[in-house]
């Protein structure tokens, strides 16, 4: 019944976090169709090689699952990360990192987004193009409290870093006439929601929500448990995350996307805690929840049918029904559950 294209599965150097394994097992417990882990693993997902090798992480399931491929400054990567979407189908988007984020993939200079941009036009890349926006202009992580931790928040990566990168990048990619979509990963202030359901101008513009931005606020971060709330971009305060579910209800942000990221409790402790947070626990409860707001229509396109357009996909919503015994028994293997209690 629902789709996750911004799926962290690590893996690798990182299975004590995630595993593609059990990935799909929470998804197939969690009723869902289909997910797209992001390419910031270790190692990162930059080659059609190293794509193929970690699809085939992936156990006999009867969930979808497909990749995306990271992008870096380095311009004969980027044509051959173009080649590989086109070679391999589960390839079935590129990431670009504008802003610092885990595992850093960064594309933080102006000259360096203008080159990479002006590669995938060349080289007529037309498919999606996934973007994380925090200009590293505004962002001062060496402010970061862990014993405060709303400071990642409130001083560290202001609401302003998201506009400004979105602004630079909408700027470069008209110059170089981009033909790819843009979508902007988990849109957390207003301003941007606002700006693309007005555009009219020639690129192809997209944005997604998730969970954690529609209905926590960076009070969470507060709690005694505040550290596990950390993540790229921060939780925002009341009033935005208001202006931000108010953008969902006006058909602003046409897709929901849980940005799943989970960590163990030793990366979510001390000035270096990692940001992230198991944001896919949440999907049958989130489906419910919505329910109260909308019709099954508009969230039957909210968490399923936009993203599989925007994707240009020939997928199918699977016929299962939440298997709740099984979630809850893969729920205890998380360290954290950021919507424990939240959704009844």
């Amino acid at each position: 019944m629902w789709v996750d294209f911004h799926w962290h599965a690590r893996d690798w150097q990182e299975a004590r976090k995630e595993t593609i394994t059990r990935s799909l097992a929470l998804v197939e417990a969690a009723g869902g169709t289909a997910i797209a882990a992001m390419p910031n693993t270790k190692p990162p997902l930059l080659t059609l090689k190293t794509c193929r090798e970690y699809l085939r992480l992936a156990p006999p399931s009867p969930i979808q699952f497909y990749v995306h491929i990271g992008l870096t400054a380095d311009l004969e990567q980027v044509r051959r990360a173009v080649e590989a979407t086109r070679q391999e189908p589960r390839i079935i988007g590129m990431k670009a990192y504008f802003g610092p984020s885990t595992n850093d993939l960064s594309l933080l200079e102006t000259r360096q987004q203008h080159q990479v941009l002006e590669t995938l036009a060349a080289e007529g890349y037309e498919g999606v193009l996934v973007g994380h926006f925090e200009s590293p202009r505004y962002l001062r992580d060496d402010l970061f409290d862990p014993q405060n931790p709303i400071t990642w928040s409130t001083h560290c990566r202001p609401e302003e870093a998201e506009w400004e990168s979105f602004q630079d990048i909408i700027t470069i990619a008209q110059e170089v006439k981009l033909k790819a979509k843009i979508h902007v990963a988990h849109v957390s202030v207003p301003e941007v929601a606002d700006y693309i359901q007005s555009y009219r101008g020639p690129l192809r513009l997209s944005c997604g929500v998730t969970p954690h931005h529609l209905f926590l606020d960076n009070n969470y971060l507060r709690r005694p448990d505040g550290l596990w709330y950390k993540c790229n971009p921060p939780l925002r305060s009341p009033a935005t995350r208001q202006d931000l579910f108010q953008c969902l209800e006006q058909g602003k942000i046409p897709i929901i996307e849980s940005d799943h990221a989970p960590h163990c409790e030793q990366d979510k402790q001390g000035s270096k805690a990692a940001s992230g947070c198991s944001a896919g626990l949440v999907w049958p409860y989130l489906i419910s929840h919505l329910q109260s707001f909308f019709s099954a229509a508009q969230v039957h396109n909210l968490v399923f049918q936009n993203a599989v357009n925007l994707y240009s996909l020939n997928l199918e919503p699977r016929k299962a029904t939440v298997d709740w015994e099984a979630l809850r028994e893969i729920q205890k293997q998380y360290a954290h559950n950021p919507f424990e209690g939240i959704f009844r």
